[in-house]
C-alpha cells in the first residue's frame, strides 16, 4: 500500500524555520537535527507551521549569531561577496537591504550553496547589523 502524500511541513519548534517540506503529523519519527540553529528537534516535538509569537525570531536570530561566531573568524568569503549575497536575498524577499532579517537571510543562505553562511557575514563585518547597513549603501557600480 502505497502512503499518502502529505501536505504538512516540518518547522523547527526552536528557531521557527521550514526543516522539511512534507512530513506527516507527529513529525519528525525519529529526532532530527535542525540544519539552521542546529538544535535537536525530539520525535513528535516539530511544528506544522512557524509561531507567530512576538520574539520567536528574535530568538532564532541569538542562536544563529552565537554559532557563527563560534564556527570561527578565517573566512576565504570576501566583504563584497558578503554584501551582494545580502542584497541579492533581500531582492528576492522584496525588502530593502536594511530591513533584512538574520533568520530570513539564513532560510535561504541554508539551500542556496552560492550564498554566503553567516559565519562569513560575522568573520567579514563581525555583526549582522552593521553587514546589512553596508550592504544597503551603494556601491561604487551603483553611483551613476
Amino acid at each position: 500500500m502505497k502512503a499518502a502524500k502529505t501536505d504538512t511541513a516540518g518547522f523547527c519548534p526552536h528557531c521557527q524555520l521550514l526543516v522539511e517540506p512534507d512530513v506527516g503529523h507527529g513529525w519528525p519519527r525519529q529526532p532530527v537535527r535542525c540544519p539552521h540553529c542546529h538544535l535537536l528537534v525530539g520525535v513528535g516535538r516539530g511544528s506544522s507551521e512557524p509561531s507567530g509569537e512576538p520574539g520567536t525570531k528574535g530568538t532564532a536570530a541569538g542562536v544563529f549569531s552565537r554559532q557563527a561566531k563560534r564556527e570561527g573568524e578565517a573566512s576565504s568569503v570576501s566583504p563584497d561577496e558578503v554584501l551582494e549575497g545580502i542584497r541579492e536575498v533581500a531582492r528576492e524577499l522584496g525588502e530593502p537591504a536594511e530591513r533584512l532579517l538574520m533568520v530570513d537571510y539564513q532560510q535561504i543562505a541554508t539551500t542556496n550553496p552560492h550564498l554566503p553562511q553567516l559565519k562569513d557575514v560575522f568573520a567579514a563585518f563581525g555583526s549582522w547589523k552593521g553587514a546589512r547597513r553596508k550592504a544597503a549603501e551603494l556601491s561604487p557600480a551603483d553611483d551613476g
